[in-house]
């Protein structure tokens, strides 16, 4: 009987030992490129619209495992803290956000240095996006709604009451009169806004100021990014679903990047713009290319298409092409953002605009009539689309 226990026992310690082999074995990473993912468990984060890839073990690490979970932790708590930061609509303890900003006019406050930065920036662009904060309150409801009916509660263009409102709300936000950022040394800001505007917010119930609307996710993947580097994180790729995307891989290695273009209700990859190095990539779109683009494209019942590129001059959103892409080695997806803005959110493309940021280090590529235009003159375009009748041809601007 003691045989037969002892037996018992050594067949229960190889099984066990081989349960924790393969448990360790299926929770290790591997080397090479893997998806990143935040711990959801830590509360919410802005994660979920984003996707980070990472080549763990690329410098020779000989313990992929401890890399992938120091990054896990970084990104984590940096996306957590980006999440609070941005929050156009909710306050946090412990943390001055937007939020706060709107709550507490013509106060000063001190906000965390990665929140400085981006509204630096826009300050420094002369960008009055930020300040359609009570426009897009009402108007984000619109990405919600099942049809056109429901609709008219928040387009401008299905309802002139709606429209009159946003025009309103737009010649504040359009007015440093009206109401202005003003920056202060220490990280410290003071949300100016006049006796007029919070009188006229009073009566309509308006408390939210500022919202970096369609640009948020370009400081928030820049910090990240920025994070990622000051960490010694160099061979990752980060993206947003809305277009925002930073390679952070000085390495000699391939890269290529959809050019996609929309036409008569079909979706083509036009092309294909290859690459080396660290580079900065926004791609600005009309047209739903990913899974949660229901938060800012919509398709009305007549065929028009809605988006959260809204114009400071009316509130109306725009698009003066259906894609445009700018990419740059040394700008941010702020500062390109920022200077695609005027160019994008209007009417009708201007190409000379384009080729005054191609001066300043920012490139870009656009499609016109099946014609790809790319204002760099040795852009490696490759792929051009064929088929089903349809032919992408190549254009320099």
């Amino acid at each position: 009987m003691g045989r037969r226990l002892i037996a018992v026992a050594v067949l229960l310690v190889i099984g066990g030992g081989a349960l924790a082999y393969a448990f360790t074995q299926l929770m290790t990473p591997e080397t090479g490129w893997q998806t990143i993912e935040a711990d959801t468990a830590q509360g919410p984060t802005c994660a979920s619209e984003l996707v980070l890839l990472y080549e763990l073990g690329a410098d020779g690490a000989s313990n992929p495992s401890a890399e992938a979970r120091a990054l896990t932790a970084l990104y984590t708590d940096t996306c957590r803290t980006l999440y609070q930061l941005f929050h156009a609509s909710e306050g946090f303890e412990g943390v001055t956000n937007l939020r706060d900003l709107s709550l507490h006019p013509n106060e000063t406050l001190t906000v965390d240095e990665l929140l400085y930065r981006a509204l630096e920036a826009v300050r420094r662009h002369g960008d009055r996006t930020i300040y359609l904060g009570p426009v897009y309150a009402r108007y984000n409801g619109l990405f919600s709604c099942q049809d056109d009916a429901q609709r008219r509660e928040f387009d401008p263009r299905l309802n002139p009451d709606v429209a009159r409102e946003y025009e309103t709300l737009a010649a504040y936000a359009r007015n440093p009169e009206s109401i202005d950022l003003r920056l202060l040394e220490d990280n410290r800001v003071c949300l100016y806004v006049s006796e007029d505007y919070l009188a006229f917010a009073r009566r309509e119930d308006v408390d939210q100021f500022l919202d970096f609307g369609w640009l948020k996710n370009a400081f928030v993947v820049d910090a990240l990014a920025e994070r990622m580097l000051e960490n010694g994180f160099t061979h990752g790729v980060l993206s947003s679903y809305d277009g925002f995307q930073r390679n952070l891989d000085s390495r000699e290695t391939d890269y290529g990047l959809n050019v996609l273009d929309y036409g008569d209700g079909v979706l083509y990859p036009a092309a294909v713009l290859n690459y080396r190095g660290p580079r900065s990539i926004v791609c600005l779109r009309d047209f739903a290319a990913e899974e949660l683009d229901w938060q800012r494209i919509c398709r009305l019942e007549s065929g028009e298409t809605r988006t959260a590129y809204l114009s400071p001059e009316d509130g109306l959103c725009r698009s003066a092409v259906h894609s445009l892409i700018a990419y740059s080695a040394q700008a941010g997806c702020g500062e390109i953002a920022l200077g695609l803005a005027p160019v994008y959110v209007a009417e009708e493309l201007e190409p000379r605009a384009l080729e005054g940021l191609a001066r300043e280090g920012i490139q870009s590529i656009y499609c016109r009539d099946r014609v790809i235009y790319a204002t760099e003159p040795g852009a490696s375009i490759t792929k051009l689309y064929e088929g089903d009748g349809v032919r992408y041809t190549l254009a320099r601007s």
